[in-house]
């Protein structure tokens, strides 16, 4: 998802309803603040030796402590806001910076608004590391191991 879907998808639902972020340990406190839209270029590469570049985009999150959840219409002003002033935001991937408690702060995947029982629920899903080669390999349905398999190609070279 990217910054720009999810204003959009939020256009569509009831403004005046709580938006309520939820990871799978639970909600994100009422209260809570969002500390930053943020958008970052990205130079990296890979252990298989290849260079990449992408732009990504964060919503970073504090876990409140009361206070209410913020309306579906604050948020979207919010983020409306960012992507106009933050030339490129809106159409990088999206995930979210968030710790229950503010503590260890985790990356998650954002999930599409949905309306439920009368508040706007978006699901949190942790996102985990994972061997880029590795991942290619699969989706080509090539059997070629990685980092440390005798049939390991262009990874961890």
């Amino acid at each position: 998802m990217t910054p720009q879907m999810l204003f959009e998808t939020l256009q569509t639902l009831p403004a005046d309803l709580p938006l309520v972020f939820q990871t799978a340990e639970g909600d994100v406190g009422d209260g809570y603040h969002v500390t930053e839209f943020k958008l970052a270029q990205v130079n990296s590469i890979d252990c298989g030796g290849r260079l990449t570049s992408w732009r990504e985009a964060a919503l970073q999150l504090l876990d409140g402590h009361g206070g209410g959840h913020m309306n579906v219409g604050k948020f979207s002003s919010i983020l409306g806001q960012s992507i106009t002033r933050v030339t490129g935001l809106g159409e990088s991937p999206l995930h979210v910076e968030f710790a229950h408690e503010n503590r260890g702060m985790r990356i998650y995947e954002i999930s599409r608004p949905r309306l439920h029982e009368g508040q706007v629920g978006v699901d949190l899903n942790e996102i985990r590391a994972h061997c880029k080669p590795a991942l290619e390999h699969a989706a080509t349905a090539e059997t070629a191991g990685c980092c440390g398999s005798a049939s390991a190609s262009s990874c961890c070279a």
